[in-house]
C-alpha cells in the first residue's frame, strides 16, 4: 500500500528542503554513474540520503552496490524519508514535476532492471579491537553528515572502528537507519559520540 505525503506541499523557503529541491533541479535527468539510464527524482533524493550526491545512482545500482534487495531497499529508504520535512517536501516536488501521484511508492521506482534476483547480505563485520579513526562533525545534519561519514568510512579497510562525535538532534535516529540501510555496523550510541564498524568489502 502506497505511504502518502500529508500534504501536496509547495517548494519552500525552508533552507534544507531548498537545497533538495536545487539538486534535483541539477541531477534529476542525469544519467546514473553506474549504468547511464536517467535518474528520477525519488532516485536522486534516495542517493542524497545515502550520501552519494556526488555519484547518484539509480535504485537498482544503489542496491547492487550495498548488496540489498532493491524492493526491501526501497521500502527502508522511503520509511526513513517520509519522517524527515526536508526530505517530503522535496519528494513532493519530484512527484509533482513527473506527473505521478503523491506517493511513497512513485511507478519510477518500481522498474528495477538490475536486480531480477536478490542480492545476497553481507557477512557481520568481526568486531575490531581498537578505533582506527574518528570525525568531530559538530552540529552537520541530514545530507551533510551522512556523505562525510560515507568519505571517511570508505577510506577505511573493512571491519575498522571509527569514532564519530555528530551533535545533530536527529543523530540518534538518522544514524541506526543510516547504519540499517548501508551495511555498516553500529556498535555503540551514547548521544553524541558513536562508534561505527564499516563493512567489509
Amino acid at each position: 500500500m502506497p505511504i502518502p505525503i500529508l500534504d501536496d506541499q509547495p517548494e519552500t523557503a525552508d533552507p534544507a528542503a531548498a537545497s533538495l529541491v536545487a539538486d534535483l533541479d541539477r541531477l534529476a535527468g542525469q544519467p546514473c554513474v553506474g549504468c547511464a539510464t536517467s535518474l528520477c527524482g525519488h532516485a536522486v533524493l534516495f542517493s542524497i540520503a545515502l550520501g552519494c550526491k556526488d555519484a547518484p545512482r539509480c535504485l537498482g545500482c544503489l542496491a547492487a552496490t550495498l548488496q540489498r534487495d532493491p524492493e526491501e531497499l526501497r521500502e527502508a529508504l522511503a520509511e526513513h524519508l517520509r519522517h524527515r520535512d526536508c526530505y517530503s517536501t522535496a519528494w513532493a516536488v519530484a512527484c509533482t514535476r513527473e506527473n505521478q501521484p503523491l506517493s511513497w511508492q512513485p511507478e519510477c521506482l518500481h522498474a528495477i532492471p538490475h536486480a531480477e534476483q536478490p542480492v545476497a547480505q553481507a557477512e557481520t563485520p568481526t568486531t575490531a579491537e581498537q578505533v582506527a579513526s574518528e570525525w568531530d562533525a559538530g552540529d552537520l545534519g541530514c545530507g551533510e553528515l551522512v556523505l562525510g561519514l560515507r568519505l571517511r568510512l570508505n577510506a577505511l579497510p573493512g571491519g575498522a572502528l571509527f569514532r564519530l562525535i555528530a551533535r545533530d538532534p536527529a543523530a540518534p535516529h538518522d544514524l541506526p537507519a543510516w547504519c540499517r540501510l548501508t551495511g555498516h555496523r553500529l556498535t555503540h550510541a551514547d548521544h553524541p559520540v558513536y562508534l561505527i564498524q564499516r563493512k567489509e568489502n
